[in-house]
């Protein structure tokens, strides 16, 4: 018989048009394989451009410095003997207030919330007697008038915080925050998006520049039993989006609130506290804005300060090198697309390109504190805990026990507060039953020997915390045992968190929105419908192809497999065979991983398909197991059989599909090819008949199946035709009874 070209890309028969392959030119290629082929050639490209930008931003992070090192944070100890407080505390300071002289002393304390870091407080109190206000920090570009090329240039009110402690906080939490925005990193929260994410949902088209920024929302200072100050503090993220004009960048007259910069700011506002415990850069910055609190109300309540401490802010500042790098280069991004489209089995068109508009991200540090009156102070009051924050181990080991954790009933809450400090006034002295007991000692106390960050790791590490209640620890490992955490990596100036009521609500609020994600996720994963190619919001959206193939119009989101999956009931012996002699010499066709290190993998194994989960130090799980059977065609009720017969026939086009024995028995396989050919009719109402020959030998003829475009997008297209003029459906359907 006549000999049948197979494509060497798929070993299916080639119809009436094909390209040539790479193969050689009497290789004939399909138009849907080499569509494949385009499109991982520009996939290719994309990971080779993507590494070349990696390896020149590392490159210039290395050259100016950029980023954040745990040894950059300042350590209290030496300058807390220089302030009054001898011998110097092991662990954290806090500050003291004597109400009747007016005067503050340093005191140790294993209250986090009371921990304040001296070199910040001793800067922002310089910077609050010379200029009257906090520090601030923005990184602008050096010629608003050319965004795409200019560097950035680091601005410092005062000046002379650039090079030190307090402006390199400043700085590299700026910089975080941009590199996330623009997606550089993991989100350090499951399931948040950055600018590109949410760009790409909406306009990905527009070009625009924008600027966002830290500040302090929310801002007092509280007072325990023995009077020792607590800043308390609640930061966020704003943003704007900017236009540029004569006289440079200015804030458009609005940002509306779908803006991917706006969404994105009020997504890290909102998990700001979550984002803190876990990211070391963030969470110093907040160190500095309690400082920076604190030094404002001691000015504001004009606290007498002994004046060695402005003296050593003066040698911090005279020792401090001059900044080494003034400007640096602009931070970009880029993710490049495409999308290859087919019609009436021709490559029509090949739309790519690279979504660069986002480049332009400005803003920095802004505290604002002068919004908020300080002079005055909540004093919490509350009886003494019947066991210590810390107590030691018969080993005499300090072990971490916040007893604060151990959470029962919410405690009566202060009535008539309005927490919004832009119109609470703290006039009146607010007094708190039972919220906070006594907190500072001296040197030889357990506060002044106890290094309590390096309890709390070590207790980390062991993934078990004395004395503390099960879902409390569940609570630790869930913000800090995470990849996306980083400040294990602290040591000995790690700072526990907050055990207040208030705040760790808060985060384990945060932290149970992360476990409903998550467990939607695997119920999504383990549903037949899921699609590699189109995951849904719920994953990361890098999870997503940014090149595709369009066919007629539509984008196939349907993996390149078979269909017609059903689900199978498996014991654990069967799974524990998958899973022990079967998948570890496997191949997975899909391995994608979460932004919290959880591995998704979906394998074939002849006509089993194996989903997988594997958490982070975990062993693999079997998620679900299916089999492939046959596609189901369900007739859609769009026409009467006899409506349908009346309709003129317009196209006829011829599909070839791969095709298995086992899984498809009731269709008719060529011998020669192992395939299935079948036909779709279409009418001039955009109705569709599907017919094909069947095992037993009849025809079938299925009108406007549910998936056919699935089935079309896993076949190869051979034949396309117009029908004569006067063809109708019935005169087909008459035909096909009499063969």
């Amino acid at each position: 018989g006549e000999e049948v070209p197979l494509c060497p890309r798929c070993s299916l028969p080639v119809g009436e048009f094909a390209y040539q392959g790479r193969e050689g030119k009497q290789a004939c290629v399909h138009t849907e394989c080499m569509a494949q082929v385009l499109t991982q050639d520009a996939q290719r490209e994309e990971d080779a451009r993507i590494r070349r930008e990696n390896i020149k931003k590392e490159k210039n992070r290395r050259e100016y410095d950029i980023g954040w090192r745990v040894e950059s944070v300042p350590k209290s100890a030496p300058l807390a003997e220089r302030m009054g407080c001898s011998p110097a505390p092991q662990g954290l300071c806090c500050l003291v207030l004597d109400d009747a002289s007016r005067t503050v002393k340093v005191a140790a304390t294993s209250e986090p919330s009371a921990a304040v870091n001296l070199e910040y407080l001793l800067l922002a109190l310089k910077v609050r007697k010379t200029a009257s206000r906090e520090p601030l920090f923005s990184l602008d570009p050096v010629d608003p008038q050319n965004l795409e090329k200019t560097p950035q240039k680091k601005v410092y009110e005062p000046s002379w915080l650039a090079g030190t402690s307090v402006g390199d906080v400043m700085f590299q939490a700026d910089y975080f925050l941009k590199e996330l925005a623009l997606g550089e990193y993991d989100m350090p929260v499951v399931g948040m998006l950055s600018v590109f994410d949410w760009s790409e949902m909406k306009d990905k088209d527009k070009s625009w520049a924008g600027r966002e920024w830290f500040v302090v929302k929310k801002a007092e200072i509280r007072m325990s039993e023995d009077n020792a100050l607590i800043p308390h503090v609640k930061m966020g993220v704003e943003a704007r989006e900017q236009v540029v004009t004569k006289k440079g960048l200015e804030d458009a007259p609005v940002t509306l609130p779908h803006h991917p910069l706006k969404k994105f700011a009020d997504a890290f506002t909102r998990n700001f506290d979550l984002i803190a415990e876990r990211k070391s850069v963030v969470f110093h910055l907040r160190e500095l804005a309690k400082a920076s609190i604190m030094a404002k109300y001691l000015i504001d309540s004009k606290a007498r300060l002994d004046p060695t401490w402005y003296k050593l802010a003066d040698e911090i500042v005279k020792s401090t090198e001059p900044e080494p790098y003034p400007q640096i280069p602009q931070l970009w991004n880029m993710r490049g697309n495409s999308r290859i489209k087919l019609k009436e089995g021709r490559l029509v068109d090949m739309v790519t390109g690279g979504q660069s508009n986002l480049q332009a991200i400005y803003g920095g540090v802004e505290f604002g504190l002068d919004r908020f009156e300080l002079a005055q102070r909540h004093a919490l009051q509350g009886q003494k805990p019947s066991v210590p924050g810390v107590q030691l181990a018969q080993s005499g080991r300090p072990m971490f026990m916040p007893q604060r954790f151990q959470l029962g009933q919410r405690p009566e809450m202060p009535q008539g507060v309005d927490l919004n400090l832009d119109k609470f006034s703290l006039s009146t002295e607010e007094r708190f039953a039972g919220r906070l007991p006594p907190c500072s000692g001296d040197a030889d106390s357990l506060e002044g020997r106890t290094l309590l960050g390096k309890a709390f790791l070590q207790s980390l590490q062991q993934k078990s915390f004395a004395g503390v209640k099960a879902e409390d620890q569940s609570l630790l490992l869930n913000v800090y045992g995470v990849p996306q955490c980083d400040r294990a990596e602290e040591g000995d100036a790690f700072i526990p968190p907050d055990p207040n009521l208030e705040y760790i609500t808060k985060v384990r609020n945060l932290v149970g929105e992360e476990k409903t994600l998550r467990e939607r996720r695997k119920q999504r994963f383990s549903d037949k419908t899921f699609a590699v190619t189109n995951p849904g919001l719920d994953f990361p959206r890098s999870w997503t192809p940014r090149f595709q193939v369009e066919m007629e119009g539509r984008v196939s989101h349907t993996a390149p497999t078979k269909f017609g999956l059903k689900k199978l009931e498996v014991d654990e012996a069967f799974q524990r065979g998958l899973l022990e002699n079967v998948l570890p010499s496997a191949a997975p066709e899909f391995n994608q991983v979460t932004e919290d290190g959880i591995v998704f993998r979906i394998y074939k194994i002849g006509s089993l398909e194996v989903r997988t989960t594997q958490e982070v130090d975990g062993p693999e799980a079997i998620v679900v197991v299916f089999s492939s059977g046959a596609a189901a065609w369900e007739a859609k009720a769009v026409e009467s059989e006899d409506a349908l017969g009346r309709e003129r026939l317009v196209k006829c086009k011829v599909y070839v599909e791969a095709m298995e024995q086992e899984s498809q028995p009731h269709l008719a396989k060529d011998a020669r090819t192992g395939c299935n050919f079948y036909i779709v009719l279409e009418t001039e109402k955009k109705n569709r008949i599907v017919t094909e020959a069947l095992s037993a030998g009849s025809l079938s003829w299925v009108q406007n199946p549910h998936s056919l475009e699935d089935r079309n997008s896993l076949a190869k297209l051979l034949f396309t035709v117009d029908c004569k003029e006067g063809v109708y459906a019935r005169d087909v359907q008459q035909l096909q009874r009499t063969l």
